[in-house]
């Protein structure tokens, strides 16, 4: 489960160029969290693509996790996400993109049936092992006539600063998630890396 539940996190913050949004929102009956799809949680956190200007909202643990792996800016926007969540939620519902515009973020094709018809014939495999308290992760894609790979480790062990007596310690911590989130998104992006280039007429 840790694996998917990473795997799936490190393929919502592919690609995008995360900051938050002031504060929080309570979860609307049909929302969800759009990291990882669960409706569990009670509170929601905004998020703004800085590539496509779209809004999304995740958990805490979701938020906590992309945090911790650099996938979320550190500076804020000053969008209140009260406001952001309404208005996403009203496109989302809608299908209709005069209400993103409204906010003031880039125009968003919601009807863009040939490139979601083009995602979803990219199979992706992904094989990950633990050995000598370090992950390796390999990424497979493939569209059934040309394939690509890729491979990237992480290790469990790394050095953090904790509090400790008013200052500051530099201790050793077991981080086996981070590390293996990690890996899987470093091989994920050299993955399509190596097909984009594969793709392109001019890389030959």
């Amino acid at each position: 489960m840790d694996d998917c539940y990473e795997t799936k996190l490190a393929e919502f913050a592919e690609g995008k160029r995360l900051g938050r949004l002031t504060r929080a929102v309570p979860r609307s009956r049909e929302g969800r969290c759009d990291a990882c799809g669960s409706s569990l949680p009670r509170t929601l956190f905004g998020l703004k693509d800085g590539v496509s200007g779209r809004h999304y909202f995740v958990g805490q643990n979701c938020l906590a996790w992309l945090m911790v792996n650099g996938m979320i800016a550190r500076a804020r926007y000053r969008d209140w996400a009260t406001n952001a969540y309404r208005l996403e939620m009203e496109l989302r519902r809608n299908g209709n993109a005069d209400a993103h515009e409204a906010m003031g973020g880039a125009p968003v094709r919601v009807d863009a049936q040939a490139q979601c018809s083009a995602a979803s014939s990219l199979r992706r495999t992904v094989f990950v092992v633990e050995r000598g308290g370090e992950y390796r992760a390999r990424v497979r894609l493939s569209d059934g006539q040309r394939s690509v790979s890729a491979r990237a480790g992480e290790p469990c062990w790394r050095s953090e600063w904790t509090p400790l007596d008013g200052g500051v310690l530099l201790e050793r911590v077991w981080r086996p998630r981070r590390a293996l989130g990690a890996c899987v998104l470093r091989a994920h992006r050299e993955a399509l890396s190596l097909w984009r280039a594969s793709a392109d007429p001019r890389s030959e």
